[in-house]
């Protein structure tokens, strides 16, 4: 394995996961299991090459190449075993950018975006932004399992002022990876209503125990009404980075979305993020991130096992997708403020509250597993001597 993921990489204080960590965390020495980035650097691969440009010393307008299609096109079918068409593929400066670009596009002010809570809260944070209405379709909690609402969703749809319903597949924080079943429902769903679906698939390449993300643009059922965003930002650790492509297969809704896109002052590639993108889909690229996901593999297996051998009843859901999971905290304080203080002080493990995916989940965090093993198993020791002080078993 790459000596790179023995790394952890040193926050400055101009990183936001430095400034979200409690003081207490950072003058223990401790780095914080919120934010979901890793804690170890990128591809070697997306480094030769970015340091290759910035040698050349030229940073002007950079244009989407044929070489740099061919690049995607060759990413999608080795990592995701997917057929894509180079006409699909629109750039743009990433993905929440690309959710608002698509809220213009669809909606007036006023009028509602749907979303699924649990769910990753920056995209109400892009339709409040943008003055239109937030529509909540909850998951349901089942059996230790989150599935789709259809009956509420089918709800929320046939509200002819609800045009957009934004997707997150793999689900952010909850770590499923939605079925072709369900997928065809939603598409089933979205074309009787008329309704696009904004399917964000950053984390798509990072699955376990034989899930596989299925593209949303597979899903024959509403494929008119379908946008997928892909990114560097989960599978290479590029969140600061402003960059994705967009992936639309229908022609007229394509065209509707550049020219939204570009009324939304879209001038041309980073000369950063095109370097990056050429590094990236790359063999080396593809190597190093399956290196990575078996890293996270085996701190997804470490915690799944100590919740449910030593930390019971608090429960961590099935992590069949991404590089978080999402725990619900059940043996130890139910408010959010004293868990938060618990983990903190105790344990001095900073994760990230529930509250910020649902208002409903005060008792839930989300913990980033994008880490080194020793920095897992140190977490895990801290967090079952914590645990064992309060009086759960452990």
């Amino acid at each position: 394995m790459n000596d790179s993921f023995k790394q952890i990489v040193p926050r400055d204080k101009d990183s936001l996961k430095y400034c979200i960590t409690p003081e207490k965390v950072r003058e223990a020495g401790y780095m914080s299991f919120s934010a979901a980035e890793m804690d170890f650097p990128t591809a070697p691969s997306i480094i030769k090459s970015v340091t290759e440009m910035v040698q050349r010393g030229i940073f002007g307008f950079t244009l989407m190449t044929d070489e740099y299609k061919e690049r995607v096109i060759w990413w999608m079918k080795n990592a995701r075993d997917w057929e894509i068409d180079l006409d699909w593929i629109v750039p743009t400066m990433g993905t929440i950018y690309s959710v608002a670009t698509a809220i213009r596009m669809s909606t007036a002010e006023g009028e509602g975006v749907i979303v699924q809570n649990p769910g990753y809260h920056r995209y109400a944070q892009a339709a409040e932004r943008l003055h239109r209405k937030v529509v909540v379709s909850r998951l349901k909690e089942e059996d230790g399992r989150y599935t789709m609402d259809f009956e509420d969703l089918e709800r929320c749809m046939a509200v002819p002022e609800n045009r957009l319903f934004v997707l997150c597949n793999p689900n952010n924080p909850t770590a499923r990876v939605w079925t072709r079943e369900e997928l065809t429902e939603v598409g089933r769903l979205a074309a009787k209503y008329g309704v696009i679906v904004f399917s964000d698939e950053i984390f798509a390449e990072v699955t376990f125990d034989g899930h596989r993300t299925v593209p949303f643009l597979e899903i024959q059922e509403g494929l008119a009404q379908a946008i997928v965003c892909t990114s560097l930002g989960k599978c290479f650790n590029f969140t600061g980075v402003n960059h994705a492509n967009v992936l639309i297969a229908d022609e007229n809704l394509r065209e509707r979305f550049i020219t939204q896109r570009n009324a939304d002052h879209y001038g041309s590639l980073e000369p950063f993020a095109y370097a990056s993108v050429m590094g990236a889909y790359t063999p080396e690229g593809l190597k190093w991130k399956n290196e990575m996901t078996a890293l996270v593999d085996e701190n997804r297996k470490k915690v799944l096992k100590a919740f449910k051998e030593e930390f019971a009843p608090n429960y961590v859901f099935p992590i069949e997708g991404t590089y978080v999971c999402w725990i619900h905290w059940k043996g130890i304080v139910h408010d959010g403020a004293s868990l938060k203080d618990f983990l903190v002080q105790e344990a001095l493990l900073a994760l990230d509250g529930g509250m910020d995916y649902d208002e409903e989940c005060q008792d839930y965090c989300r913990m980033n597993l994008a880490t080194t093993r020793e920095q897992m198993d140190n977490a895990l020791d801290r967090l079952r001597r914590a645990l064992k002080k309060q009086g759960c078993r452990s």
